[in-house]
């Protein structure tokens, strides 16, 4: 389990650099960096999906009582680790570049307002993590990524707008 957490805390820096590096240079829009974070999640939650029981969350130790629907291993554990490392830097290289464009003259009270939101929304899937099935907690994910991948594509596209109305 240490070496899973370790492999992506490595993997969440490398992504955040390589994503930092390549939208630098306008080469790719924020937009597709959030898009392939949100593939890249939904990837990661499906294979973990197929390699951890459904009771997972709910159960000690290895009493479960269901079969996943794929044999676990430690190399598709390794490969939904860095698939969601590399998802996570995908979208808080790109959310913390948005923030700071958008608030540039008040920046720490919107990265303050950003991490107490993410704070509560952590603290809120923890509670429900022991009590809700895994397929449960996955649509979860997948209907709060894809939302937040939305609002994200908005909110780039008004920035856009706006700042065509300010050239002219």
């Amino acid at each position: 389990m240490d070496q899973l957490f370790l492999f992506l805390c490595i993997c969440i820096y490398i992504g955040g650099g390589l994503f930092g590096l390549l939208c630098k240079n306008n080469r790719f829009r924020r937009t597709s960096v959030v898009f392939l974070g949100m593939v890249v999640h939904f990837i990661a939650f499906y294979l973990i999906f197929l390699i951890i029981p459904e009771d997972a969350p709910i159960v000690f130790e290895t009493d479960t009582q269901h079969e996943p629907y794929l044999m676990p291993s430690v190399p598709i554990a390794l490969m939904c680790s860095f698939l969601l490392g590399l998802g996570d830097s995908c979208f808080n290289t790109q959310l913390y570049s948005i923030l700071g464009c958008l608030y540039a003259e008040q920046s720490s009270p919107a990265f303050a307002i950003f991490k107490f939101i993410q704070s509560i929304c952590a603290a809120v899937a923890f509670f429900y993590s022991g009590y809700l099935l895994l397929p449960w907690q996955l649509l979860i994910m997948v209907i709060l990524g894809f939302t937040g991948t939305l609002c994200f594509f908005l909110v780039e596209k008004m920035q856009d707008i706006s700042v065509d109305l300010h050239e002219y």
